[in-house]
């Protein structure tokens, strides 16, 4: 089986190529088109390329120094900020309804409808950018410096994840997946 997701991989390396706007616009397009729960499409994309995508990465490398000076793990903050650098851009994904509905967080089926369709407009993109040759990380790093994130952004969208995308530099091995015989259970009664 050759399906374009037997081929997506997290691609933490990449050349430093710019990808031009028309492409991004037409991943965008396509990550729109992802189901969405009561078609609510809660999702909102900022394009992140040239000196404001070194700002971006760079609050990730001072929170790696400050965790490291303090003792505390840093996980993979350096390695996601140098994809960061080195992507040809990075989009930052936003939950917009989260700031604006007052019961949201009462309200468990849309904040979990929300986000399942946000991650449904994530993977699609991902999908579209493997079929153009392109590389991508989805990147949750941004969670260890989530205040500083949204300081910088300027939005009150609930910050969802970052995804570098861009030319990939380097062409990692499939990793390792759970079998699906042993996360499935048929029923027919």
């Amino acid at each position: 089986m050759d399906m374009i997701a037997a081929k997506r991989r997290s691609i933490r390396r990449f050349t430093g190529e710019s990808i031009d706007e028309m492409t991004i616009r037409e991943l965008l397009v396509t990550a729109g088109r992802a189901p969405s729960g009561k078609n609510r499409q809660p999702w909102y994309f900022t394009v992140v390329t040239d000196k404001a995508k070194r700002e971006l990465a760079s609050i990730l490398w001072q929170t790696a120094i400050d965790k490291e000076s303090r003792g505390e793990v840093f996980g993979s903050l350096r390695i996601s900020a140098r994809a960061m650098e080195e992507a040809g851009a990075v989009i930052l994904v936003g939950n917009r309804y989260a700031p604006l509905e007052q019961d949201y967080n009462d309200k468990r089926y849309r904040r979990v409808m929300d986000t399942q369709s946000i991650g449904a407009a994530i993977q699609t993109m991902l999908l579209a950018a493997t079929e153009k040759g392109l590389g991508t990380l989805w990147i949750c790093d941004v969670f260890q410096c989530e205040e500083e994130i949204q300081a910088w952004w300027g939005r009150k969208d609930e910050l969802v994840a970052a995804i570098a995308i861009g030319v990939p530099a380097e062409a990692p091995y499939p990793r390792w997946r759970e079998d699906v015989d042993t996360l499935t259970e048929w029923r027919s009664e």
